[in-house]
């Protein structure tokens, strides 16, 4: 009997182990699997990245208006860089400010048709110009990057040329229409225009010509890093080069007019490093899921040994309890027994006498026993559940944060009271993970204990520092400027470079890393930012 009750527990752990086994062996497949299509998934955005650019590149147009109708008058490319806000070359668009008979409009790459636009911001020593327009499909606005180019660093170029078009009519040309892709590589950096203005410019392999002006240039990632300008050809070797306006210019020129565009400050990876840093966020992915397998096994054995105790314990009790039930039972029935025979063989004339006095007592106590075993039992049983509940209750539980529930595509617009130095900037969008990614690209770190998230950003050419804080429970989106001066301004590009923060936001210790890098570019916002920006946010 013992050797069959003590078998059934061990039975029991097996079984019990045996099934969580396989419910975890199930569940980590399905997790290798879903690993293993994001990882593809992952590979396949970062080269997706140029054709979600594409969609934000435009043809821009003069259009004169002759007593017999509109003409086109020239063409040349430009990009999205804030909601309704393109930017092209100055060049592109000076016939436009000779008189009021010329127009500019610009083409996207898809919709109905022309948009009319007008010029906001026109600098010719730096030769761009700011657009705005209304109305067409939906474009997002390209991302800047603010990391400094390099020479053999590949890019990609992204237009209208001329040369794609030779013999089409200017109606050809109005029509919405992809737009043009070369590639090469960055064959020099040079701190003048071929016009020999001070311009700091890049030179680069990738195919442009006339209508290309006013486009990006990107790099491998799908971030602006110049304005394609010119293209120069050399006098002996006929070589042809394209130039560009670099990205630092650019945000400058955008700073003047008060437009805050997407930025990057993030190094874009080659293909080799993608698939390294994609294989490390898979490896440290299964080593989480190693780890809570492990706990849970640890959990349920632990679980299995106390329901094991209180089956021992309740049988035990039990067990106790009824042995001292029979004593009693057998106990009064014998002396039951032994009254009928007293009665039966006394003489008349005997007098009988009251029990003694010890036989109440020995009753109480044998009701005692039954009350004391069952209590015993009971307690056994209580003390075993609650154990039982405190182990479950120690497990971890998925919780939604306010950062899960900050994830999609997001819609800000621009708080004008509560900013600074908000001439001329507008509303804004991005996409958001749970984990605080924007766009896919950008990591914030948590601080406040997760309340909220920031990311310092130190900017090339205007010298400062952006401090980006988003608070997902609000919705609020904070972007505070604090001008640096040159040794703050080099020691915070040191901080940095030594902070070892790469592109995208997976990787062991991603969040820890850009936390670290936030604390230490901290200490150079000193004092009252020169801008403060406020949008509200909220999911579309």
């Amino acid at each position: 009997m013992l050797a069959a009750a003590a078998a059934a527990p061990d039975y029991f752990i097996w079984a019990t182990q045996a099934r969580l086994g396989k419910s975890l062996v199930i569940k980590a497949l399905r997790f290798l699997a879903a690993i293993f299509t994001l990882a593809l998934a992952t590979s396949a955005a970062a080269q997706n990245s140029v054709d979600e650019a594409e969609r934000g590149i435009v043809r821009v147009v003069v259009i004169l208006q002759t007593s017999e109708g509109r003409m086109l008058y020239g063409s040349g490319s430009g990009f999205v860089v804030a909601p309704n806000l393109v930017v092209t070359n100055a060049h592109v668009v000076a016939p436009a400010r000779q008189g009021a008979e010329f127009g500019v409009a610009v083409v996207p790459p898809q919709g109905d048709g022309l948009l009319p636009a007008t010029i906001i911001r026109y600098s010719p020593l730096t030769e761009l110009a700011l657009l705005e327009f209304r109305g067409g499909p939906e474009m997002a606005p390209l991302t800047i990057s603010t990391v400094e180019p390099h020479t053999g660093d590949g890019v990609v170029a992204l237009g209208y040329p001329d040369v794609d078009y030779q013999g089409a009519s200017g109606a050809d040309l109005l029509r919405p229409a992809p737009p043009s892709r070369t590639s090469g590589q960055i064959a020099s950096l040079r701190d003048r225009a071929p016009t020999g203005d001070p311009i700091p410019t890049i030179n680069h392999q990738a195919v442009i010509s006339s209508g290309s002006s006013g486009g990006p240039l990107l790099d491998e990632c799908g971030r602006v890093i110049g304005v394609n300008s010119w293209h120069v050809s050399g006098a002996d070797t006929r070589e042809t080069r394209g130039v560009s306006t670099r990205a630092a210019q650019l945000l400058q020129f955008l700073d003047e007019a008060g437009v805050t565009p997407t930025l990057s400050d993030e190094r874009c990876l080659s293909f080799a490093e993608r698939i390294q840093a994609e294989r490390s966020a898979t490896i440290d992915a299964l080593q989480a899921q190693n780890q809570e397998l492990e706990a849970k096994l640890e959990t349920a054995d632990r679980l299995t040994r106390i329901a094991v105790v209180i089956l021992i314990g309740g049988t035990l009790a039990l067990f106790v309890a009824v042995c001292v039930l029979g004593a009693v039972v057998l106990s009064r029935r014998r002396e039951q027994g032994a009254g009928q025979v007293a009665v039966s063989h006394a003489q008349p004339h005997v007098q009988h006498h009251p029990p003694e006095p010890f036989e109440a007592p020995r009753k109480r106590m044998g009701v005692m026993t039954i009350v004391g075993g069952a209590a015993i039992a009971a307690i056994l049983i209580v003390a075993a559940g609650i154990a039982l509940i405190r182990a479950q209750s120690g497990q971890p539980q998925p919780t939604a944060t306010a950062a899960s529930d900050f994830s999609g595509s997001i819609s800000c617009t621009l708080d004008r009271e509560a900013s600074s130095g908000a001439q001329g900037v507008a509303d804004m969008s991005f996409t958001a993970s749970g984990s605080l990614c924007v766009n896919e690209r950008t990591l914030y770190a948590p601080i406040d204990d997760g309340a909220r998230y920031r990311r310092a950003i130190v900017l090339g050419e205007a010298r400062a520092l952006d401090v980006l804080t988003i608070d997902p429970v609000s919705g609020e989106f904070r972007r505070e400027r604090y001008p640096l001066d040159d040794e703050a301004f080099t020691h915070a590009n040191e901080a940095v470079a030594s902070s070892g923060v790469g592109r995208g936001c997976t990787g062991e210790g991603a969040s820890e890393a850009v936390a670290r890098r936030n604390e230490t570019l901290m200490r150079f916002a000193q004092g009252t930012p020169s801008q403060r920006l406020v949008w509200r946010c909220e999911k579309r």
